[in-house]
């Protein structure tokens, strides 16, 4: 990962009113930062042995945090993508990858827009797209591309009197709100090509490195809302954050 070269990417998100935005309010409020413990593992072929192009196993752990401002209308967005904190276990260090593009997050489902009654709670569906970009002058680029699936929570604050039982939400004293969703789901792309002089008959130039495998983000609350989110993303693996370069 020396010399990276980093770059921010705008953002685009498609989908219905909270698939856009979030209303503050529970663990959204005051738009606070929400970071996700991140995992990933697959295959890619970007180095040679013995004169032979060979397949190797990749692996990642860290932390996505997403980039979060308000909007005019009081709403929590995801304007910016995600920071994505890579842990080199040979370094002991965390390195960042900043604005990485979100390119659709969706929320969606049966109980998007199911009455609640104070206090409860209820699932709502969500998918994504997102990729990890970026090129190193030693060993090339990083061009992963992430789709997944899975599921947050919808929430309806207690009621006050003659609140109960909020009906459609527009009681006063009723207030919703939602936590991040949490996904599963598979990464493909290229991940670090220059193979320096590596020569073959199906090998263009240069010789793009294909990577795929699976993944998962789990919304940490724990780590989530921080003033100083990268201070409690290093105390969880215990060492720094450094840029890649």
């Amino acid at each position: 990962m020396k010399k990276l070269l980093m770059f921010a990417a705008a953002m685009t998100i498609v989908g219905g009113a909270y698939a856009q935005c979030y209303e503050p309010g529970g663990i959204t409020s005051e738009c606070s930062i929400p970071v996700w413990d991140f995992k990933a593992s697959g295959k890619t072929a970007n180095t040679v042995k013995q004169g032979y192009k060979s397949v190797q196993s990749i692996k990642f752990v860290g932390a996505l945090a997403g980039i979060v401002e308000m909007d005019d209308q009081g709403f929590c967005c995801l304007t910016g993508g995600f920071d994505l904190f890579i842990y080199e276990k040979a370094d002991k260090a965390l390195y960042i990858f900043q604005g990485n593009e979100i390119g659709k997050m969706t929320v969606f489902g049966k109980n998007l827009r199911k009455v609640l009654k104070p206090g409860k709670s209820t699932s709502v569906e969500s998918d994504i797209l997102w990729t990890w970009a970026g090129s190193t002058e030693e060993d090339g680029d990083i061009e992963l591309q992430f789709v997944g699936f899975g599921k947050g929570k919808r929430f309806l604050s207690k009621a006050i009197e003659d609140t109960d039982p909020c009906g459609d939400n527009s009681v006063p004293g009723c207030e919703e709100s939602f936590n991040w969703p949490s996904w599963n789901g598979w990464f493909t792309g290229w991940f670090l090509d220059d193979l320096n002089d590596f020569e073959t008959l199906i090998c263009e130039d240069p010789c793009v490195a294909v990577a795929g495998g699976t993944w998962s983000a789990k919304f940490n609350k724990k780590l989530s809302g921080k003033d100083d989110y990268v201070s409690a993303i290093e105390g969880k693996f215990k060492t720094r954050v450094y840029e890649a370069y």
